[in-house]
């Protein structure tokens, strides 16, 4: 009689799971494509940019640190990337091949970043375990069970970065600045494009979830929106610590200007990651409550 009962309950649960939506293979290509890309043009930019034959110099560690935050970022990106693909490709469990998604990706990455800045072994090391790392935390955000939404928070990430590299071309292309002092730049820009990039992320998480159909609840939305801002968030704090390590393994000691630079920088990538976040998860949650079509409400039975 038990054997009766649970075999329709377990039939209908095995439907449910085979009927829900799942990521479309244009976006995992897509999002394969771009992290693939911009991990190796990432990673080729900082050798170009800090590399030297005859190992680091004083400046040089300088400027790895500064530029260190872009490099993990995109790892970050890749790593959940990765994680979030591997599943589709492998049979296996959902978790243990996200996990080890992310951990190719993370040897991969910091065995090519140890190879090209070989000449100084300790800050090759130092940048090759950042890396690793970088990627390993990228894959937490491919864990959850529901790929949809990892999927739509991965594509806002994208719109992210393409955000972060629209601004760097422009500052690097622009020689004219349209305020008078380089402070008034800082909080302008600091306030305005995070905001502006957590609204466009939430928007391109929520017409992702949207147009998948995928019955993504509030949670599901918020979830997805944050997702970008998270990233950023998580990226800062890997950023923090890889620079403190690469100073202390790099330099006998930081100039006083050096040292403000980098707390400014640093507190930029904070409130702009917190921004990104919060303006990412309201505008799903918006767009969720506002521009989803109503579910006409059951007649109540006289």
């Amino acid at each position: 009689m038990t054997n009766t009962q649970e075999q329709p309950a377990a039939t209908a649960e095995s439907a449910t799971a085979a009927a829900e939506p799942r990521p479309g293979r244009v976006a995992l290509w897509v999002l394969g494509g771009a992290a693939v890309a911009s991990l190796a043009g990432v990673v080729y930019s900082l050798y170009r940019l800090t590399g030297m034959a005859d190992g680091l110099d004083d400046t040089g560690v300088m400027l790895l640190a500064n530029s260190l935050f872009s490099p993990i970022i995109v790892t970050v990106f890749a790593g959940a990337v990765a994680g979030t693909v591997a599943p589709r490709l492998l049979p296996g469990p959902q978790k243990a091949l996200a996990v080890l998604g992310a951990l190719v990706t993370g040897l991969v990455t910091g065995t090519v970043a140890y190879l090209g800045f070989g000449v100084d072994a300790d800050i090759a090391l130092v940048l090759g375990l950042v890396l690793l790392a970088s990627a390993l935390v990228g894959g937490l955000f491919a864990l959850p069970k529901r790929s949809v939404p990892a999927v739509a928070g991965l594509s806002a990430v994208l719109l992210l970065l393409a955000f972060m590299f629209g601004r760097g071309f422009y500052e690097a292309a622009s020689s004219v600045s349209l305020f008078s002092d380089p402070l008034d730049e800082y909080g302008a820009l600091g306030t305005a494009i995070p905001f502006i990039a957590g609204i466009a992320c939430g928007v391109c998480a929520f017409l992702y979830l949207r147009q998948k159909k995928a019955g993504v609840k509030l949670l599901g939305h918020l979830l997805a929106g944050a997702v970008p801002g998270a990233v950023w968030l998580a990226a800062t704090i890997l950023a923090q610590i890889g620079v403190e390590v690469l100073l202390n393994v790099g330099l006998n000691e930081v100039a006083p200007l050096d040292q403000a630079f980098l707390a400014l920088s640093f507190q930029w990538q904070y409130n702009g990651s917190m921004t990104a976040l919060f303006a990412g998860a309201l505008c799903a949650v918006f767009a969720y409550g506002f521009l989803l079509p109503k579910t006409p409400k059951a007649a109540k039975s006289s």
